[in-house]
């Protein structure tokens, strides 16, 4: 009997990017082929792209070469496939500036993927194959069947797919396509699956969370889908995150405030407080809008944790723009943010400007915004110390010498965590010990500048997230 076709996935960019190669890596399962961790065991590396801003872009190139470099003799490696966002966007190019590619798939549900690595290992030419994409176009049930990438303690929930804004700076669109919702019930059903395996936290992501159900129904329907899921048997939280600003209507907050298991947590990317900034940037919402809404969000919903994101450095940005906007997080004094500089897209409309900011003033621009959040988050860090917080384990401290989790604060990947030096698992210690995605108590004995220090406390009713 021959051996199985070794796969393994380097998967780059955003949450829903890596809910992509989930569905990928569960087809490649599906199909027969076997998964295998580190690129070097592999017979074929497919690396998940991501094409959103240069940065992202040279990450992925260099990924590509680098995996590309594995072939040889001494080498198990037969084949390199590039999927994903920079695939969709920039396949010719791909395959003209690296013909060590075996294959150039674009954005699809994958399900041909399997089949264009056979051909790369019995050396077929995939690249033909490759013209075309590696399956069929997505449709609402393309995510089940996934293999999660994630710890137990979390998964990725994607509620849609494409974007309907046509923000100035984005090539999402031009990449993802239209906005197109999935039902409620198929996303109920892939949460109840993801419980089944073991998953605590359902993080709710899309290209814009809160036009869910806009195509289908011609209304916001985000707030029903965040109580299905909520109810789900066995779900510990819910989490929403890319909110667009000024679509946070109150059926919202009031399910942020009031339902015990959606967290009290939302990502919302305001990318700038300027309204001359947020005009260029076509984001169809003035400073005081954006201002009126991240104060209702404290007023409607008492606890909130508000995380936001900003652009310093899109064309035309003044200083006055940078000092009204760093004035704007010293007050507001967000509970978690970050801060991007400007990358220059073709493909999007801030494209033909000419007015563009050096890319080193965009630089010292994030800096002095970060240097702000900072002192706000050492502050806010320092004011827990001696408190008792439910945390959520996610798994071993990465030095293994204790456990790892996070606040109702904080979201996985982005955002601080809770490091739990003592702590050991379940298998040690029945009556003490702890295991991933374990909703625990712990007592807050150290603040360092972004992660936070606890204690664990013996075993209670941890049901409360705030």
């Amino acid at each position: 009997m021959n051996e199985a076709i070794r796969v393994s996935v380097i998967s780059l960019g955003c949450a829903r990017n890596l809910v992509d190669s989930e569905v990928l890596l569960g087809h490649v399962a599906q199909e027969g082929l076997a998964v295998v961790r580190e690129p070097e065991e592999a017979d074929v590396v497919v690396v998940n792209t991501c094409g959103f801003v240069e940065e992202a872009k040279q990450e992925s190139i260099d990924t590509i070469l680098e995996a590309c470099r594995l072939k040889g003799s001494d080498s198990p490696v037969k084949g390199v496939v590039a999927v994903g966002c920079l695939a969709q966007r920039y396949a010719d190019d791909l395959r003209a500036s690296i013909p060590e590619l075996d294959a150039v798939c674009g954005i699809s549900d994958y399900t041909g993927i399997p089949a264009v690595i056979r051909r790369v290992v019995n050396g077929t030419d995939a690249r033909m194959v490759a013209t075309i994409d590696g399956g069929r176009p997505k449709g609402a049930r393309s995510d089940v069947g996934r293999m999660l990438l994630t710890p137990r303690s979390y998964a990725y929930l994607r509620i849609s797919e494409g974007c309907d804004h046509t923000c100035a700076f984005c090539a999402i669109p031009g990449m993802r396509g239209r906005n197109r919702s999935k039902p409620i019930e198929v996303l109920v059903e892939e949460a109840e699956s993801l419980v089944a395996q073991g998953v605590s936290e359902i993080v709710v992501v899309a290209e814009d969370s809160t036009a869910y159900g806009l195509d289908t129904h011609r209304e916001r329907r985000i707030h029903l889908l965040l109580e299905r899921l909520a109810d789900v048997p066995g779900v510990t939280w819910v989490r929403l995150m890319y909110a667009y600003p000024h679509t946070v209507l109150p059926a919202l907050t009031t399910v942020l405030r009031e339902h015990p298991k959606v967290v009290p947590y939302l990502d919302i990317p305001v990318q700038h407080i300027s309204s001359a900034m947020l005009k260029g940037m076509r984001r169809g919402v003035s400073s005081e809008q954006v201002r009126g809404i991240l104060h209702r969000l404290r007023d409607e919903i008492p606890g909130i944790a508000v995380r936001t994101t900003f652009i310093t450095g899109f064309p035309g940005e003044a200083d006055a723009d940078q000092r009204e906007l760093a004035d704007f997080v010293a007050e507001y004094r967000f509970e978690r943010m970050g801060v991007f500089t400007y990358s220059h897209e073709e493909g999007t409309r801030a494209f033909e400007r000419t007015d563009l900011v050096a890319p080193e003033l965009a630089e010292e621009r994030r800096a002095e915004l970060m240097a702000i959040q900072k002192r706000v988050h050492v502050e806010r860090n320092r004011s827990l110390v001696g408190k008792r917080l439910p945390v959520l384990v996610d798994g071993r401290a990465v030095d293994g010498t204790g456990y790892v989790g996070r606040t109702y604060a904080d979201a996985p990947e982005v955002d601080a965590s809770v490091l739990l030096p003592g702590a050991v698992s379940r298998d040690q210690d029945p009556s003490g010990g702890v295991r991933a995605g374990e909703l625990v108590m712990v007592e807050i004995t150290e603040a360092a500048e972004y992660d936070l220090v606890g204690r664990l406390e013996p075993a209670a009713d941890s049901s409360d997230a705030g």
